[in-house]
Parts: structure tokens; sequence; C-alpha cells
């Protein structure tokens, strides 16, 4: 029986960006992967742009979750965000620099990480890849594909039987 892969096995160091971009949802166990994948190849001259893209109702129900009257950014709602907060965490002590932004969305959200991905400039994108049969990337789409074939810069996928 084979135990499941963990970042630890990844031997490959980049030392020539400047900026990765990882978007993240609201889902610790995947945040983490993918902070873990980029702590453990990345130099700590890299800033890592921690993305989160609010839909309109997430954004009003994370408002309403923790109080605000409406006073705060939306990079300071994603702050807030338990995945972002538990990459940060990862970066960080890793010695990687960090930087939250936080998106509304208002086209896709591959759309939408494209879109950061360009204004930001960023060298390397991060990404998390779930399990979906083929029949629900067919009927839902897929972010992750849509992402991998736009993308203007090299996109690292980090697999779901990966842990952070």
């Amino acid at each position: 029986m084979c135990d499941e892969p963990t970042i630890e096995s990844v031997s490959v160091r980049y030392d020539m960006s400047e900026t990765i971009l990882l978007p993240l949802r609201n889902y610790r166990p995947w945040a983490e992967a993918v902070a873990g994948a980029a702590a453990a190849v990345e130099s700590s001259d890299v800033t890592a742009l921690l993305l989160y893209v609010f839909d309109e109702e997430e954004r009003a129900s994370t408002r309403a979750n923790i109080d605000d009257d409406g006073s705060m950014t939306v990079d300071d709602l994603a702050a807030r965000k338990s995945g972002i907060v538990a990459a940060r965490e990862i970066l960080q002590d890793a010695g990687v620099s960090v930087e939250v932004r936080g998106r509304e969305q208002v086209e896709t959200t591959a759309d939408s990480i494209l879109t950061v991905s360009d204004e930001a400039d960023v060298d390397r994108l991060y990404l998390y890849g779930r399990k979906r049969s083929p029949t629900g990337k067919a009927v839902f789409g897929s972010t992750l594909q849509r992402v991998l074939l736009n993308a203007t810069v090299p996109v690292t996928v980090v697999p779901s039987n990966v842990t952070g």
C-alpha cells in the first residue's frame, strides 16, 4: 500500500520569479495543500499573492458573519477567510512574503483569476486540483481547465491526494 504523497517529496526549488498567485477557496485542507506546495519549492525572495474571489452572496454573508458595517474592503474580507489565514501562516513560516487580495466576481472565477494574474504581473500560478468526474466537468465547467488553457504563465496544479 502506498502512502499518500506529501509536499515534502517535492525536490525542485524555483528562485527565478518574484510573484506567485495562489487563488484559494475557504476550505482549509485545499488551501494548506497549495500553500505547502508553494512553500516547498519557492525561495523566500518571492511574494505570494493570495486571492479570494467573492460572489455577491458570499461577500454579503461574510460581512454579516463578522458584523461588518460595510467599511471593510474586499481585501480585508478576504484576509478573514479561513483558507487564506491557513495559507498565509504556512507561507510566512517558510519566510515567504504574503499579500492578500479579494476580488468581487464580475465574470467567472477563472476569468477573475486570469485577470488578477495579468494585473499583478505574476510569474506563476498554484492551483488545487480537486477530483471531479468527466461528466461533472462537462456539465459544470472547470475553473482549473479554463485557467490552464488561458494562463500566460506556468501553472502548478496540486493534486487532490497531496496534503499540506
